[in-house]
């Protein structure tokens, strides 16, 4: 069972949040929802509706029904359906169905609305004619919109703690332009895809290794967003030209990531995938296109589409870490023991796997990008994951000994609030024994916030990219990029210019570009030109950085998703690979 502790800290959450509410609703914690109390709209909770007053399926102390709202103030009694309510960083409605057409499930808390169709919902309340159901509602492309829905305007905040006031003046430089210096290099790149998808639906993340043992890199690619379909491998001639290889897999699943390494040390690649609503699946191979899947202790409940490889518990077996992809709905289970960050570790060769925590039950993080590194200086891998609940501090996790770790943040200060984080990565930006993390945000100021005590930013949201690092014990936050837009949805690393430094490269929505900013080795970062290197309007997730025809030089390879959700129409995914061709004039 692993141990968990805080860094000690000046501001505790407690604290702050405590400190914190004298600022309206919208300057508190959206998630977790125990940061906020939820108060009862009087007009709702006045009105009962048809077939008596409504309630939970079992009796709720006030604070275990804040805890299963999730929602920053209460819907009430009876909820108004056309209202979109931010919950656990996802955005619901609340409908109402006749309770004669609803049918049980064996999961309690959940329903099928209506029997003859096949949806399992949350239940939000019910009475004796009727079921209140959660209905998530589309995903927000514009993170703007999301933080909106999760602020409730009361006016204007007079009174606000001295505490609060500290922290949000200490916080307003990080809504100005941030604009990396200029370097004067250009760095080429040139498109070598042919045998590559040119359709399709492709994410979230790949891997690159040679699998057909021939020397040359190949790509493994996760199966399709969609019906459940098989992965695929396109085997590379080391000239960047590309063809699938004949696999017959032992099962078809889901989309998510995909991880390549040697887990039972026969000098043949296996294959462990993230499936997206299910679990880990893992898939020994014999390095001729034949794989073998192992099952024991592997979960099968743990929605998550990101997972690495790591030597979590220093044995000298190669073990798995997972984060779950968030807040879940439509019936889909999660085993709650194990947290939402967890390692399953190598036993028996592979054969078998151990489940062990990282993060605890009741840390809210989740997401689609997750990384491992050195960043403490022991001997022990730490992780840095990226979170889609709004408010959140939990996304760095520590190694502390032996199947321990520490949460890296609890005061806002190295991982800040009013945020969402997404694209990270962890490379030696700083050191040559230790790791950084490169962290992509959304952030967004709360905007009911007194002026003539905190004066107003420059800009109301902000993406942007931090640098966290440790030296002598202690974490500094550094920024590195910042501007209007919406996320960071790749982040890489890689020496692209051969200068010896790590660089990072990334994607971002606004403008619609890849972003390479040249390091000097000390942390400090200038923007370099990129030539034929185009990025498609269509949606990635990530991108991943390999040296594909070894020649020296990391290049980059991305996958796209269809931007088509109807069956009659073509999805227009596809896979890209760039040869990095060196900086300009050498």
């Amino acid at each position: 069972m692993s141990v968990r502790k805080v860094l000690p800290v000046v501001i505790t959450l407690t604290a702050l949040a405590t400190a914190l509410a004298g600022v309206p609703a919208q300057a508190q914690a959206t998630a977790p929802a125990s940061s906020a109390p939820a108060a009862t709209t009087t007009a709702n909770a006045a009105a009962v509706p048809d077939g008596g007053t409504p309630h939970y399926i079992r009796p709720e102390t006030p604070q275990q029904r804040q805890d299963r709202l999730g929602t920053i103030s209460d819907p009430g009694s009876n909820p108004d359906p056309n209202v979109v309510w931010s919950r656990f960083g996802r955005r619901f409605k609340i409908e109402r169905f006749e309770k004669k057409w609803a049918r049980a499930v064996p999961q309690p808390g959940w329903i099928r609305p209506v029997g003859n169709v096949n949806f399992v919902e949350e239940i939000y309340q019910e009475n004796e004619k009727y079921v209140w159901a959660w209905i998530e509602e589309p995903e927000e492309e514009n993170p703007a919109a999301a933080a909106a829905a999760e602020i409730k305007e009361h006016g204007t905040a007079k009174e606000v703690s001295d505490v609060a006031v500290k922290y949000y003046n200490d916080f307003r430089n990080d809504f100005t332009p941030l604009d990396p210096p200029k370097s004067g290099v250009t760095v080429k790149f040139e498109e070598s895809s042919k045998g590559l998808p040119t359709e399709g639906s492709w994410r979230n993340a790949l891997a690159v290794a040679d699998m057909n043992e021939d020397g040359n890199p190949d790509l493994v690619l996760p199966p399709q967003r969609g019906e459940a379909t098989s992965p695929a491998i396109f085997l590379g001639d080391g000239k960047g030209h590309w063809q699938r290889w004949d696999i017959k897999w032992p099962r078809r699943f889901n989309y998510g990531s995909v991880i390549v390494a040697d887990f039972n040390k026969d000098k043949h690649m296996d294959l462990a995938f993230a499936v997206h609503l299910t679990g880990i699946a893992v898939f020994l191979g014999d390095g001729k296109g034949n794989f073998r899947e192992v099952t024991q202790g592997l979960p099968t409940n743990f929605p998550t589409r990101r997972i690495v490889a790591a030597d979590v518990d220093h044995d000298g077996w190669t073990d798995i870490v997972g984060i779950s992809e968030g807040p879940i709905g439509r019936g889909a289970t999660i085993s709650s023991d194990l947290g939402r960050l967890r390692a399953y570790l190598n036993r028996k060769k592979g054969e078998a796997w151990e489940s062990e925590v990282i993060s605890q039950r009741q840390d809210p993080l989740g997401g689609d990008w997750l990384t491992t590194g050195n960043f403490n200086g022991d001997k022990y891998p730490d992780f840095a994951g990226s979170s889609v609940y709004f408010n959140s501090v939990h996304t760095i996790y520590l190694s502390d000994g032996a199947n321990k770790w520490t949460m890296a943040d609890d005061r806002g200060v190295i991982i800040p609030y009013r945020s969402y984080y997404y694209g990270v990565t962890s490379g030696h930006f700083t050191s040559r024994d230790r790791d950084d993390i490169v962290a992509g945000y959304f952030r967004q100021w709360p905007s009911n916030l007194d002026p003539s005590k905190i004066p107003s930013p420059a800009l109301d949201n902000v993406v942007g990219l931090d640098r966290i690092s440790w030296t002598s014990g202690k974490p500094t936050r550094t920024s590195i990029m910042r501007w209007k837009g919406t996320i960071v949805v790749g982040v890489g690393h890689g020496d692209f210019d051969g200068d010896g430094n790590e660089d990072i490269i990334f994607t971002r929505n606004e403008p619609r570009e890849a972003v390479l900013l040249l390091g000097d080795g000390k942390g400090n970062f200038k923007q370099a030109t990129i030539e034929g290197l185009p990025i498609s309007l269509l949606r990635n997730y990530d991108l991943t950085v390999a040296d594909v025809n070894r020649d020296g030089r990391p290049d980059v390879i991305i996958m796209y998703e269809s931007d088509s959700r109807t069956a009659l129409a073509p999805k227009n995914g596809k896979v890209q690979v760039f040869l990095n061709q060196g900086v300009a004039g050498k």
